[in-house]
């Protein structure tokens, strides 16, 4: 059926019943919850309905294309540019707390990276740029190696207990490479 919803105070229409719709003219308070009953039940949001968050069964709620979810004011947001890209942004800075951050992907810093604590790596890292340190650098394992190059020609090898090896012929060299020490046998220390 169809039919009109008046304010008994007022004699003003404030709503419309049509095919199972109810249109009202102003805001609409409830005192307690509101279930929305449906499977991929919507609610829009705007005079055209331009934002919407849509149930999806047993999974959560979807915002519409690459609409926002905005904190504070709109330079803060969470959205998805396209459908394989989700940014966090915000004006100054995100801030994690937890005990564990898991990050299970490749991760790329564009900016300063400052860590406090312990760093572990469970496998080799690689730098495609400098890397600087302020402090100690500690190669915590006996026989650690620490090599140069592209091709890792030199290499330095901890010897536990006992001092650096350095690797096959290669020498130590000072100022240029006309002075310098090295193994050039088995049983041959030169100093040039």
């Amino acid at each position: 059926g169809a039919g009109t919803f008046l304010d008994v105070i007022a004699g003003t229409a404030v709503g419309t019943w049509t095919a199972g719709k109810l249109a009202l003219a102003g805001d609409l308070e409830v005192g307690d919850d509101v279930t929305l009953k449906s499977d991929a039940a919507v609610l829009n949001f705007g005079a055209d309905s331009d934002v919407s968050l849509t149930h999806v069964a047993d999974t959560g709620l979807l915002l519409n294309s690459t609409m926002q979810l905005q904190f504070n004011d709109s330079s803060q947001f969470i959205n998805a540019p396209s459908n394989a890209i989700l940014d966090i942004t915000a004006t100054d800075e995100i801030e994690l707390n937890a005990t564990l951050v898991d990050v299970n992907a490749n991760l790329e810093v564009s900016g300063t990276s400052t860590m406090t604590g312990i760093v572990t790596f469970t496998a080799t890292p690689v730098f495609s740029s400098d890397v600087t340190i302020s402090d100690d650098l500690t190669l915590a394992s006996d026989a650690a190696v620490l090599n140069f190059g592209a091709d890792s020609d030199v290499s330095l090898t901890h010897v536990a207990d006992t001092g650096l090896l350095l690797n096959s012929t290669r020498q130590l060299q000072f100022n240029d490479s006309s002075q310098y020490i090295a193994g050039t046998s088995a049983t041959v220390l030169s100093i040039a």
